[in-house]
């Protein structure tokens, strides 16, 4: 215990030590009775500290007054970040429609996958159709070609989506007339049908 007691009052002395002058004499004051006197040399003069002065125009801001939450402030260009929103989701749906299109339809797993992919493409359009009915409430013309953006990407998504449809339809009956196929070259041999009728061997005949 006394070597904590007497490092940390090492500890002190080299701090007071390392001090300044004009702080060093001003130890025994309070905080608040502290002072610090900055003098100059020839010639010098003490540097001005400039005044920040923040302005608050509301030029570019609409005001609402809410009945809950008071007055709040929403900016007259919001408009634009829902047309890039807009703009960055046609990109992902197109990139979609390719993705769609440069899968093989001859294997059963890349048309779910295709299935899926055309799910998400329609829900990507309905999602910027949103944006364009968001930007018609807002008042902006944007909602003009956002909107048939969305109708004709939702467009290709269905037709791509009845496209896959019937890829999958060729697939399912090509397996049904290979299995047919293989049941026919695996059937019993006595099970064959053979010519003729009953009445051709008389003698063989148990009807008669």
């Amino acid at each position: 215990m006394a070597s904590k007691v007497l490092l940390a009052s090492l500890l002190a002395l080299g701090a007071a030590a390392l001090a300044p002058g004009s702080a060093l004499a001003q130890m025994d004051r309070a905080a608040s009775e502290q002072t610090f006197d900055y003098n100059p040399g020839a010639g010098e003069t003490t540097p001005a500290i400039q005044q920040s002065i923040a302005e608050t125009t509301y030029e570019d801001a609409e005001l609402i007054e809410h009945p809950v939450y008071g007055t709040i402030m929403l900016s007259k260009s919001r408009w634009k970040n829902w047309v890039a929103r807009a703009m960055y989701l046609t990109v992902i749906n197109i990139a979609l429609l390719v993705i769609i299109l440069s899968f093989s339809k001859t294997e059963e797993s890349n048309i779910i996958i295709s299935y899926v992919l055309c799910g998400a493409s329609l829900t990507v359009s309905f999602w910027v159709f949103l944006c364009a009915v968001l930007l018609a409430n807002l008042k902006s013309a944007a909602w003009t070609y956002i909107g048939p953006v969305s109708l004709i990407t939702g467009a290709a998504g269905y037709f791509m989506m009845l496209k896959v449809k019937k890829y999958d339809i060729s697939l399912a009956e090509l397996k049904e007339s290979f299995q047919k196929l293989r049941a026919a070259s695996h059937e019993d041999p006595r099970l064959s049908s053979v010519d003729g009728s009953p009445g051709d061997w008389p003698g063989d005949d148990f009807v008669r």
